[in-house]
């Protein structure tokens, strides 16, 4: 059960006055304190990423809980008043300013963000070891030091700064929501918000601030970017279940359905030759960007060779899309993953008894998670088997999100990221999935500004993740910048 706890809520801060303050008069001052800082900000953000916070395998639940009470703590240190709530698997970490902090009528931000990890798997892999984090070449390297513990201390680190220049006071009113199992699905934070609505929902917050995404690479080279729209997530694990034990195939081979060659033959039929998915009506739902939307992609000057390039792979997708168009507002599926029969060295001569395969779909603008589970399901039943059996797990899905253009908390964070960078932050949306970002929107009725300081090379949920160090302080300096913004308005 969730421990929720009910005087953490802020006060009203209509309630309350204080004095006016220019804050964007302030923020040079708050940059150059970022700049002295900098030392103990890596410093701390060492000491951040050493917790091995994997939240998927309960061997590391101590650690988990470790790293929620550092954060927990880092945000006091900020000016915050933090607590630790516990749930029925990891603990969620939130925060609220004061209420005195900021003028009444400042805009009250949410920023979410989390502080577990993935598995560090394959270790041999590694450089260095993934809990031992280590400077190389201006880039830090550790499990989490850009997904997304690099991410939420640039926030923590801004808050800093404002503490240190302004006595306490701030442009915004700022509630900090830090989980524990993002890396997991997120298992408790949806009774979590539903169990804390009330103090989290709008019209008391604006909008949710989350830093968990990348920045644009084209021309200029790297620049903040501004992530208005994500894809959607269906993931499947699908059986074939055959004979009723593994046989062997010379006594056996020709005289019955082989499971895993049954499996990659319907698999294969999920496209055809225009690399299209044929599951029936999978396209009826799919939003078309608009012309503006394409004349603004068109000045971004995507380039494809380089983005596939830098993985050894030449462009191949759905046939009549550009690569930026199949990533951004196409569906896709892909198949993650087969197994089943005889997988080590060596030869085996069996027929496997079963064949399974993870198949996940991203979907565009407009779909339904719900509806394509059940086009899924029912397309593979339809499918001949000769006498096979499906076993059909959904284990997860998630709507994809489509945000305004023009808000005035991308205004801000247009200025913000001007003033920061030099550069004007392209609007972009992005392929991945964020998928508490329609649990803000559907409960509590917030939407998401995704502002990220990650780079395509960070090897996120690979060996050897890293963190550019100039891509961290152009994260503190940005929100650091972004908090005045907001508090100036639209």
């Amino acid at each position: 059960m969730f421990v929720v706890y009910c005087d953490d809520e802020p006060t009203h801060p209509e309630t309350l006055t204080m004095p006016a303050i220019d804050f964007t008069a302030s923020t040079p001052a708050v940059l150059r304190h970022l700049k002295k800082d900098r030392p103990a900000a890596i410093d701390r953000l060492k000491q951040f990423l050493a917790i091995p916070s994997v939240s998927t395998d309960m061997k590391y639940a101590p650690d988990v809980k470790r790293a929620a009470a550092w954060m927990a703590n880092a945000l006091g240190e900020a000016g915050l008043k933090a607590k630790v709530v516990a749930t029925p698997r990891h603990p969620v970490v939130l925060a609220h300013s004061d209420p005195s902090a900021a003028a009444p009528d400042a805009p009250h931000v949410l920023f979410y963000g989390h502080y577990d990890v993935q598995p560090p798997d394959p270790l041999d892999k590694w450089v260095t070891k993934p809990f031992e984090p280590t400077i190389r070449g201006g880039k830090i390297y550790a499990r989490g030091a850009v997904d997304d513990k690099g991410q939420v201390m640039t926030f923590v680190e801004s808050l800093r700064a404002w503490k240190a220049v302004a006595g306490g006071k701030l442009p915004v009113h700022i509630t900090a929501l830090i989980e524990g199992e993002e890396e997991c699905g997120s298992p408790s934070l949806h009774a979590f918000l539903k169990a804390n609505k009330k103090s989290l929902a709008a019209p008391k917050h604006d909008f949710v601030l989350i830093s968990d995404t990348g920045q644009w690479e084209g021309s200029p080279p790297v620049r903040p970017s501004i992530t208005y729209g994500l894809r959607g997530l269906q993931y499947f694990d699908v059986k074939l279940h055959g004979p009723s034990r593994d046989l062997h195939s010379g006594i056996y081979g020709g005289t019955l359905a082989n499971p895993a060659t049954i499996l990659v033959g319907v698999l294969g039929g999920l496209f055809d030759k225009r690399r299209k998915v044929t599951i029936p009506g999978f396209y009826d739902d799919v939003a078309q960007p608009t012309p503006a939307e394409k004349r603004a992609w068109a000045k971004l000057k995507f380039n494809e060779r380089k983005f596939l390039g830098e993985v050894g792979a030449k462009p191949v997708g759905e046939a009549g899309f550009s690569t930026l168009e199949r990533r951004w507002v196409r569906p896709s599926c892909d198949v993650n993953g087969i197994y089943g029969g005889y997988m080590g060295e060596g030869a085996k001569t069996v027929i496997p008894s079963f064949a399974g395969a993870k198949v996940s779909f991203r979907l565009a603008a407009n779909q339904g998670a719900a509806k394509v589970s059940k086009a899924f399901t029912k397309w593979l039943e339809s499918q001949e088997v000769h006498g096979c059996r499906w076993e059909i797990t959904d284990l997860h899905g998630a709507d994809p999100v489509l945000g305004a253009t023009d808000s005035p908390w991308i205004r801000a964070a247009s200025r913000a990221c001007k003033q920061t960078s030099g550069h004007e932050p392209p609007l972009v949306r992005e392929g991945a999935t964020i998928p508490v970002c329609i649990d803000f929107k559907r409960m509590l009725g917030l939407d998401s500004l995704l502002v990220g300081f990650g780079l395509n090379d960070d090897c996120i949920h690979s060996p050897n993740e890293k963190f550019n160090l100039d891509c961290f302080d152009l994260g503190c300096r940005t929100h650091a910048a972004l908090l005045a913004e907001l508090g100036r308005g639209g």
